[in-house]
């Protein structure tokens, strides 16, 4: 039986950050290919995948339309 402490690390632990679920719904397309459907330059989206930069809610917007996803901003 898991403790609370364990309990609580196991949820942290199994979500993920916005960008990395981008990633995960890329499913084998490319950050190029993301960048010229989302309408995001590339150096940009690149910084924002590796979260150094946060995304906007617009960007999101455009992102959800090129991946048909839901995601929301943190």
């Amino acid at each position: 039986m898991l403790s609370n402490n364990q309990n609580k690390f196991m949820e942290i632990k199994t979500e993920l950050r916005l960008h990395e679920r981008i990633k995960e719904s890329l499913d084998g397309r490319t950050q190029r290919w993301l960048s010229l459907n989302a309408k995001i330059p590339e150096s940009e989206l690149s910084r924002k995948m590796q979260g150094k930069l946060l995304f906007t809610d617009a960007e999101i917007t455009r992102i959800n339309e090129a991946l048909k996803t839901d995601f929301i901003n943190d």
